[in-house]
């Protein structure tokens, strides 16, 4: 082997090393899976007959955390989409996606942000995709959610929780 061919190989004890002082992640998914799914098409066939009806499409969000065990919680984004056209309803999707997830090393300041943001942020492209898959097969074009904000509906909670906070003090 020539000093060439050597310099291209791993060093073992440095990729164990850098390995060590890596920090664990904040939390691992130990699994997820859909908890709840419902789709109601209330129009077909009236809407189908219709194509110039331009549903307006509403999205409501929320994201609830529970403790399972020491370090384990189970997340659930819940997501609810109604699809309407001048007073109608076209359809209502529900879903309802959890995971499992495993706590490593985080502070308890920072926990409930890990389990309400960034856990969601994780689960959000998987709900996404059973939307579009159940709006499809309703009958309907393919439903894409634009990106969810998991930082502003944190912190709107954080909001909600202080006001009620004030005014159960007065």
């Amino acid at each position: 082997m020539s000093d060439s061919e050597t310099d291209l190989q791993p060093d073992a004890g440095a990729e164990e090393a850098a390995a060590q002082a890596a920090p664990p992640p904040p939390y691992s998914i130990l699994f997820q899976f859909l908890r709840d799914l419902s789709f109601e098409n209330q129009s077909t066939p009236h809407v189908s007959l219709a194509p110039d009806v331009k549903p307006t499409i509403d999205v409501k969000v929320d994201v609830t955390g529970k403790a399972l065990q020491e370090g384990v919680f189970e997340v659930e984004l819940h997501m609810d989409v109604r699809a309407t056209a001048q007073e109608h309803k076209i359809y209502t999707a529900e879903v309802v996606y959890a995971a499992v997830v495993q706590i490593n090393a985080v502070p308890n300041d920072t926990l409930e942000p890990v389990l309400l943001v960034e856990v969601p942020r994780h689960l959000f492209p998987f709900a996404r995709g059973i939307i579009a898959t159940a709006t499809q097969d309703g009958g309907f074009p393919s439903l894409l959610l634009t990106p969810f904000d998991f930082v502003a509906l944190y912190q709107q909670r954080v909001k909600n929780r202080a006001e009620q906070g004030a005014s159960a003090e007065a």
